[in-house]
């Protein structure tokens, strides 16, 4: 039995593929001066304009009434409130007082209006309820005659359903006005949270693309250098990137809810090459959630070796099989320090022709040793009796989700 080994350090390619499977950098573009301009004056102009209204925002917020209407009020500031609230109903039936004497029959409750509408808007419509309460009473006792009574007759009904008629419409329209400075704040609030996400999308975008790039120019290089015909190399170029492809379809699938399993990313490599998890390919070992830079590296190591398998290894007979299996686990005595959990992936091929180690280092070994050492780790190429076997030794912290 021979061996090769893999060690951990990485090339660029693989640094490529770790780039396109995660990260956000940021990202400039330049336009055109003379639409450059008009978009930083139409910037301007918004920004002006958002000024504006934040500063009116800010200043309604302060409110009590306002404030509590997007967050939730501590004890202190409900107490706050009612307190302030009986100051200015205090207030308010002191100037009753004080300019009763000036005023012909017929307004009891000149100063309990604007009392309870203040209250309503600085504190909120339960302290203005409360002010409601007090005023009506206060005004029916001294007020509305006869005096110093709650005597209830015509005039005194007639008064108080006047009182509380003017005060309901004139808290459910402040109700009306709390509700939609509420809903302007949340609309606010989204559409800033729209706006960085879309920036954010964007950037991600360029960013994901120009990887996509790097990586493309990288396996375009390393075939030049094994292949010998241009059809050759066309033929490899088109294999690889369609590996890419399937394994950026499973990655969107997993950005957007979907499931990134170490099960599912070999099949969604495997069964472009007419592979099916069957008698033929068997997958044992447990659930594992893969993160982005995993699938894409894995992807096009486990359609390196499914393409070789089929052309020179296990899968070119008709008996031939191949089991995938993994494991997590701790290990006992970490190596150089590196603790933590790791995980063991295993690609063994039996029933195949005879197998021994290459006189030199071709693509695939080339490719499979770039990309393993971006996931943390190593990998061992075994030539026994029995087929190719592959072990891949990897940090789960670099692979997992």
């Amino acid at each position: 039995m021979e061996t090769a080994t893999c060690g951990p350090r990485a090339g660029m390619l693989g640094l490529a593929i770790m780039a396109f499977g995660g990260g956000i950098m940021s990202n400039t573009r330049e336009g055109r001066p003379g639409k450059a301009s008009a978009a930083a004056r139409s910037a301007a102009a918004l920004n002006r304009l958002a000024a504006r209204d934040n500063r009116l925002v800010q200043l309604l917020s302060r409110l009590p009434a306002f404030r509590s209407t997007t967050q939730s009020m501590t004890v202190q500031e409900r107490l706050f409130a009612y307190a302030m609230s009986l100051v200015i109903e205090a207030v308010a039936v002191a100037l009753r007082f004080v300019v009763d004497d000036f005023l012909p029959p017929g307004f009891p409750y000149l100063t309990f209006f604007p009392a309870v509408i203040l209250t309503g808007f600085c504190f909120g419509i339960y302290p203005a309820l409360m002010n409601t309460l007090i005023s009506a009473l206060v005004a029916w006792y001294w007020f509305i005659g006869p005096p110093g009574s709650f005597a209830l007759s015509v005039q005194s009904m007639t008064a108080l359903c006047f009182f509380f008629l003017v005060i309901a419409i004139d808290l459910g329209l402040l109700q009306l006005l709390l509700a939609a400075y509420a809903s302007q704040v949340r609309a606010r609030n989204d559409l800033a949270y729209n706006l960085q996400l879309q920036q954010l999308v964007s950037e991600e975008v360029d960013h994901r693309m120009k990887n996509l790039l790097a990586t493309t120019s990288g396996l375009i290089a390393l075939s030049q250098r094994h292949a010998t015909t241009p059809a050759q190399l066309g033929s490899q170029l088109r294999q690889r990137i369609q590996a890419m492809g399937h394994s950026i379809t499973l990655l969107r699938g997993s950005l957007h809810g979907g499931s990134a399993d170490m099960r599912e990313a070999l099949l969604a490599t495997l069964s472009p090459l007419g592979l099916s998890e069957g008698e033929r390919l068997v997958f044992e070992g447990p659930h594992l959630s893969l993160n982005g830079t995993t699938i894409i590296a894995l992807s096009l190591i486990i359609h390196e070796l499914g393409t070789n398998a089929l052309k020179y290894g296990a899968l070119s007979q008709e008996a031939g099989q191949i089991a995938v299996s993994w494991r997590r686990y701790m290990p006992d005595d970490p190596e150089d320090g590196d603790e933590g959990e790791r995980i063991d992936l295993f690609w063994r091929e039996s029933n195949g022709p005879t197998v021994s180690a290459p006189s030199r280092q071709g693509f695939g070994t080339d490719l499979v040793t770039r990309m393993s050492s971006g996931l943390g780790g190593e990998c061992t190429f075994a030539y026994e009796s029995t087929g190719l076997v592959v072990h891949f030794s990897m940090r789960a912290s670099s692979v997992l989700a």
